[in-house]
C-alpha cells in the first residue's frame, strides 16, 4: 500500500510541476537558469546564443520585410512564468522574430513570455540609453488580458437606478433595505 502511495504522489508532483510553465520542455531544457538581467547584459559575450526564458510588457511592434521587431519591457517572472509588475524591470528585450506577427494581436501592454536565443546587448550599443538584451525568438507566449474586477459585487441589484432609492442616498452602498 506504502509502494501504491508513493508512485500516486510521485506522479501527482510531476503533474503539477510540469504544468506550471508555459514554454515547452524543449526550451526549458536548453534555457540557462533564471539569471539576473543585469549579468546578461553585461557579460553577453559568454552568454551569447544560449537559450533563455524571459518574460515583460510590449511596448512596440514592428514588421519588417521577413520579421517581426518586438520590443518590450522586461520583468521578472513569477508564478507558470507569467511577468511581474512593469516597476520591477531591469531594462528592455529587443526580439526579433523570423515571420508575421500582427500589431493588433501583440499590442501595446500585453504581457509576453520568451524563449530564444541571446544574440547581443546594450554593452555593444554605444548610442544606447538604456539597458537591453536582444533575442532571437524560438518561441513566444502571449498571455490573455486580465479583466478589471466589476465595481459591484454579482449579487447587488439596483432596484432605484437611475433615481435612487425614496430614502436618499445615505446607506451603504451594496446593501439593499428592505421594503417594509
Amino acid at each position: 500500500m506504502k509502494t501504491i502511495m508513493h508512485w500516486i504522489g510521485c506522479v501527482t508532483l510531476t503533474v503539477l510541476l510540469s504544468g506550471c510553465a508555459v514554454m515547452s520542455r524543449e526550451i526549458r531544457d536548453k534555457a540557462l537558469p533564471a539569471l539576473p538581467f543585469a549579468d546578461l547584459i553585461a557579460h553577453v559575450d559568454q552568454y551569447k546564443g544560449e537559450t533563455v526564458i524571459e518574460g515583460g510588457y510590449i511596448v512596440s511592434v514592428e514588421n519588417l520585410k521577413d520579421q517581426t521587431r518586438i520590443v518590450a519591457v522586461q520583468t521578472t517572472l513569477g508564478m507558470g512564468q507569467r511577468p511581474h509588475s512593469k516597476d520591477l524591470s531591469k531594462g528592455r528585450l529587443i526580439l526579433v522574430y523570423d515571420g508575421f506577427l500582427d500589431p493588433e494581436v501583440y499590442a501595446k501592454g500585453r504581457q509576453i513570455t520568451i524563449g530564444g536565443r541571446i544574440l547581443d546587448s546594450s554593452v555593444h550599443d554605444p548610442k544606447a540609453t538604456y539597458p537591453y538584451l536582444k533575442i532571437a525568438l524560438d518561441e513566444i507566449h502571449l498571455w490573455p488580458v486580465r479583466k478589471p474586477a466589476t465595481a459591484y459585487p454579482y449579487w447587488y441589484d439596483d432596484y432605484w437606478y437611475p433615481y435612487g432609492p425614496p430614502w436618499g442616498w445615505w446607506g451603504h452602498p451594496y446593501w439593499r433595505r428592505p421594503y417594509w
